[in-house]
């Protein structure tokens, strides 16, 4: 995978929200109802709540050689991972993998040790392979609607141990 990885600005924002809704209505068939997908999609917006997601967290994006944007991931200062976005035409290269540690070992470097998210069935196998282990299942809402939710969860000790490379 040739692309760079660079800090999200506010610039950003309607490209990610537009990536996201379009991953949520591309990818979400393959586990969701039809009115979870709408769900999931309808948070993909360039709204406060969204730019927050962004915003709020340490989030970097990856552009390909043209500038275009090919997916983006973001964690906050409490290990919390915000999100973690690939283009649907770009899963499966390990674009998402390589954007989760970039994420993981920034916030290792600033002394964080554990991380937690809110993963999907697509996105529980790159936790899984970045050393994150289920927690547990949450039935929640989510824009209104009923999803079951995976909590995934890592403790990375920072010393003598390689950050970039997160649970290897």
């Amino acid at each position: 995978m040739n692309s760079l990885l660079r800090p999200a600005t506010a610039a950003d924002v309607p490209v990610l929200a537009s990536l996201y809704a379009e991953t949520a209505r591309t990818l979400g068939p393959w586990c969701y109802t039809p009115e979870q997908v709408a769900a999931w999609a309808g948070f993909g917006a360039d709204t406060p709540a969204f730019r927050a997601y962004v915003l709020d967290a340490d989030t970097w994006v990856a552009i390909d050689a043209g500038g275009r944007v090919l997916g983006f991931s973001g964690a906050d200062e409490a290990g919390e991972v915000h999100s973690l976005y690939v283009r649907h035409d770009q899963g499966r290269r390990g674009l998402g993998s390589r954007l989760l540690a970039h994420g993981l070992a920034r916030a290792a470097e600033r002394g964080v040790e554990r991380f937690s998210a809110w993963a999907t069935p697509f996105s529980r196998p790159v936790f899984e392979r970045a050393g994150f282990t289920l927690a547990q299942r949450v039935a929640a809402d989510f824009q209104g609607v009923a999803f079951e939710r995976l909590r995934m969860q890592a403790v990375f000790s920072v010393g003598g141990r390689s950050v970039t490379t997160p649970g290897r």
